[in-house]
């Protein structure tokens, strides 16, 4: 192919446009000295005379920015998220049952989802244009007729300008809830320790403990249903006066539900995931979501290594001779593949999650596990930040599906930049098809270790990714009446103050005697006696 060189010597009358917006009233040159390259008996599939530099800028720019901003605002919810419940329960009319073990929603999420399809339609706000001397493609199935240029879609801009004034509105909500976080409280809803430190009155005590062992997640919300709590003083059954979660009394509960419309769509919301199960064990239901998130893994790998097989001829893929890059087609795939990037990288954020969540029962199993890495680890919103503590408590695990969420965010780069389409150059495409085959072939790899890994947990009847079932395996621990007055430390003076006990800790089960003097079972979180 010819090398094409920009005629600076050229009128500018009948030298195009540079940055040009497609749906905009500014006039295409549609003149036959328009500049082009010539390119006779040859099947242009690759432009010349532009750059890797100008390629990154004008078809990765966006969404490369786009994620960025995605990473620091959905940290920020779900750190708003987490501390949700603890808002609420230091409000006069506490938290719902239903709310405390984790069914409740919140206008946050709605947000992050906003911000997450924002970034994938930042995939087709910019595009380098060879077509726009012309109607469609040239003589000879010439691709790329034109010099290259930067183009704009008008109409993304203006879905990016829709979800950037909702994200203002989210932000300046985000930063009033921000300062509503309780402080000077030690209940942290990320660490179990956190948990039981507000642990300790009679009622919710006998109420967790009297739970059957193997009791599910369904059947703890059944047994909240109706109940509220919050935070207040309270004496313990050892006449000890402590400040943490307590029942709302009767005649204090509210006629109607409070919490706003969100927390109501929320609790619908689970209670459709609940009847939709297909598994009545969160494990099996989880493995089964494991398999179909590796499935759109492989059909995502074929594709990218379609894509590279067919490097010389790639609309034969994606049938790039019917497409333009500005075109509604062309936009569509650009920002359909970044959706399913989006997609990956979503299911990867939940994977994320559940690996800090289990990571300290593994441990804790073992029966003499120090505080540091099990009962005071706390979950982090951001795999960067998660990253390099997980390392230093010696989680692998968790550590490695964090770095490979970072890798995640690559992939919806490179997924965007995979589909062929006029405009693109031959070494970018040949990129976004090796580097998402590379990406998805060690998610492929890092999925399965993680299902391996999932099947070594110990017994978890309910899973502990929320406050209240948490609650069910510390309630009535000697753990709970050693931490008794740790609540009105700080998170730093109540790790130390529990480092320095000096105690080990363990995970499993027990035989109690519950209310009605028959013997029960139970799988809690406690200390070891004599250790």
């Amino acid at each position: 192919i010819p090398t094409v060189a920009f005629d600076s010597a050229a009128p500018s009358s009948t030298t195009a446009p540079l940055i040009a917006i497609v749906g905009s009233n500014t006039p295409n040159n549609t003149t036959s000295n328009t500049p082009h390259a010539n390119r006779e008996g040859d099947f242009a599939i690759w432009p010349s005379g532009w750059g890797a530099r100008q390629a990154i800028a004008s078809n990765f720019a966006p969404v490369i920015a786009a994620r960025g901003a995605t990473l620091v605002l959905g940290a920020l919810y779900s750190q708003l998220a987490l501390h949700e419940p603890v808002r609420q329960l230091v409000s006069a009319s506490g938290i719902s049952g239903g709310a405390l073990a984790g069914s409740s929603g919140s206008w946050f999420g709605a947000a992050a989802v906003v911000t997450q399809l924002g970034s994938a339609f930042a995939g087709g706000a910019s595009f380098v244009d060879t077509t726009y001397c012309q109607s469609g493609p040239g003589s000879g199935g010439d691709l790329n007729p034109c010099v290259p240029r930067v183009s704009v879609n008008r109409w993304v801009l203006d879905v990016l300008v829709v979800v950037c004034v909702v994200q203002l509105g989210a932000l300046a909500g985000a930063v009033a809830k921000w300062f509503q976080k309780p402080g000077g409280l030690a209940a942290d809803p990320t660490t179990i320790a956190g948990v039981a430190v507000v642990m300790g009155h009679p009622e919710v005590e006998r109420l967790f403990a009297a739970l059957p062992g193997d009791a599910s997640h369904q059947e703890l919300k059944a047994a909240l249903r109706g109940r509220r709590f919050r935070l207040g003083a309270f004496v313990t059954e050892a006449g000890v006066e402590k400040y943490g979660i307590m029942p709302v009394p009767e005649e204090e509960l509210p006629k109607k539900k409070k919490g706003g419309p969100w927390v109501s769509v929320g609790e619908r919301l689970a209670g459709v995931r609940e009847r939709l199960a297909l598994f009545e064990s969160w494990q099996h239901s989880r493995l089964f979501v494991d398999m179909l998130f590796a499935a759109l893994l492989l059909a995502l790998l074929g594709l990218a290594l379609a894509a590279l097989a067919s490097v010389d001829n790639p609309q034969s893929v994606f049938f790039a001779a019917e497409l333009s890059a500005g075109g509604p087609g062309g936009t569509a795939m650009k920002i359909l593949f970044a959706l399913l990037g989006v997609a990956v990288s979503a299911y990867w954020g939940r994977l994320f999650q559940d690996t800090q969540t289990f990571t300290p029962y593994f441990p804790l199993r073992e029966g003499e596990a120090r505080p540091a890495p099990t009962i005071l680890l706390n979950r982090h919103t951001s795999p960067l930040c998660a990253l390099l503590p997980l390392a230093r408590n010696g989680h692998v695990a968790a550590a490695s599906v964090a770095f490979t969420g970072l890798v995640a965010e690559f992939l919806i780069i490179c997924l965007s930049g995979l589909p062929y389409r006029p405009g693109q150059l031959r070494s970018e495409f040949v990129f976004c098809g090796a580097a998402s085959a590379g990406i998805l072939c060690l998610m492929l790899a890092q999925l399965a270790l993680v299902m391996l890994w999932r099947r070594r947990l110990p017994h978890l009847p309910r899973r502990p990714d929320s406050i209240a079932a948490v609650m069910t395996y510390v309630a009535g621990t000697a753990m709970v009446r050693d931490f008794c007055g740790l609540e009105s430390l700080t998170t730093r003076q109540r790790n130390k103050a529990i480092r320095d006990m000096g105690k080990v800790y363990a995970y499993g089960w027990r035989r109690e005697a519950g209310e009605d003097g028959r013997a029960i079972v139970r799988w809690v979180v406690d200390e070891v006696p004599g250790q």
